[in-house]
């Protein structure tokens, strides 16, 4: 039995791929949809919801002993706002798997139910296909494993871990999805194992006391045109990783129905001083004059990494220092509640989201409370 890595980090629509000009590349083909998480209500294709990812996942080329060449990287990156937890759940350790397999894992650790792939394998001299299961386990450090398993015409046992790089956005893209995969042969001596098909589904829900934990949230508010997202494949056909070739592919995966988006959250018309951060509803009478700055509290024992401040779904400015502070720029405004989204990723990889809300033209100042961040 040989043992190898393989990983599926898979996100989004119909895929269109650029390919590299040094090396022949395949043809990438991907497929996804959010959909109902069994046994909990209100999931699936819905804003602001969780949700579970069911991805198809397709290679079709020759370039590689007449089979697509093996990645080797996978880096995705998914749309901004969208909320990942990776915490709260039980996990089943790479060891545990390779020791007693998927069975003896912890009831709850499944991050998802089993999926299927469809393999190219070097038997006999030959380069064929082999069919094989897929099942996907938490991981502890907020990671995944993703166990891979077939049996004819060769044995397979392959364990593909995978883990955020990033929960909080850059560069217009949300949570950073990052993973490494080692080559390797089903047999000593024959090309390395790449791959043809791959579906699987990931993402699950927890209770905690009253509390629901979903793995994956949907953004509260689509792009117009659908959700972004940004996947940079790498190939590698020799195994040096001295010529790695890369794909990048950007797909967007279409609005639910009925979504609200950006631009519909309000009429187009920017406040002076917002930078686009708010925009305002016309026809109101009472005016906000409210321009103030707010600081995020340091929580003890944690270091943060990242902080992204929101201020009614649009992201601000944060200035780092002595203190953390962001500006909230309410000028303009009609009378009603607007919410500041402060989102913290710290150095051990632990997200923390905590909201502040804000009454404009209020007859007097409402009590407040004390804030998480």
């Amino acid at each position: 039995m040989r043992r190898a890595f393989v990983c599926v980090a898979s996100l989004a629509l119909m895929l269109l791929v650029v390919p590299g000009a040094a090396l022949a590349l395949p043809t990438v083909k991907f497929r996804a949809e959010s959909v109902l998480i069994p046994g909990f209500e209100h999931t699936g294709n819905i804003t602001g919801a969780g949700m579970a990812l069911r991805t198809d996942y397709e290679i079709d080329g020759t370039e590689y002993f007449g089979s697509p060449p093996p990645v080797v990287a996978i880096d995705l990156s998914l749309p901004a706002e969208t909320i990942v937890q990776t915490g709260g759940f039980p996990t089943c350790d790479e060891a545990l798997l390779r020791q007693k397999g998927p069975a003896r894992c912890p009831a709850g650790s499944h991050a998802g139910p089993a999926g299927s792939a469809t393999g190219y394998v070097t038997f006999g001299g030959e380069r064929v296909e082999e069919a094989t299961e897929l099942f996907p386990f938490y991981s502890p450090n907020s990671s995944m494993t993703l166990f891979v398993f077939g049996h004819s015409p060769v044995n397979l046992e392959l364990y593909a871990p995978a883990a955020y790089a990033s929960l909080i956005d850059s560069f217009g893209y949300g949570p950073r999805l990052v993973t490494k995969l080692p080559l390797t042969t089903s047999v000593p001596g024959a090309p390395y194992v790449s791959f043809k098909s791959i579906d699987l589904e990931t993402g699950t829900a927890s209770k905690n006391g009253p509390e629901t934990i979903y793995y994956e949230r949907l953004p509260r508010l689509c792009h117009p045109g659908g959700f972004p997202f940004k996947a940079e494949l790498v190939f590698d056909e020799n195994g040096e990783m001295a010529k790695p070739q890369t794909v990048t592919v950007l797909y967007r995966l279409p609005c639910p129905k009925h979504a609200l988006t950006f631009e519909e959250e309000a009429p187009p018309t920017l406040l002076p001083g917002s930078e686009g951060a708010i925009t305002a509803p016309a026809n109101s009478v009472c005016l906000s004059r409210r321009d103030f700055t707010i600081h995020v509290k340091r929580l003890p024992g944690l270091t943060y990494r990242q902080v992204s401040v929101y201020v009614n779904g649009r992201r601000v400015d944060v200035t780092r220092g002595r203190r953390i502070s962001a500006p909230v720029d309410l000028r303009g405004l009609p009378k009603g509640l607007y919410t500041v989204r402060i989102a913290v990723l710290t150095t051990s990889g632990r997200q923390i989201v905590g909201t502040r809300s804000y009454h404009t033209c209020a007859a007097r100042p409402l009590p407040g409370h004390q804030h998480l961040l």
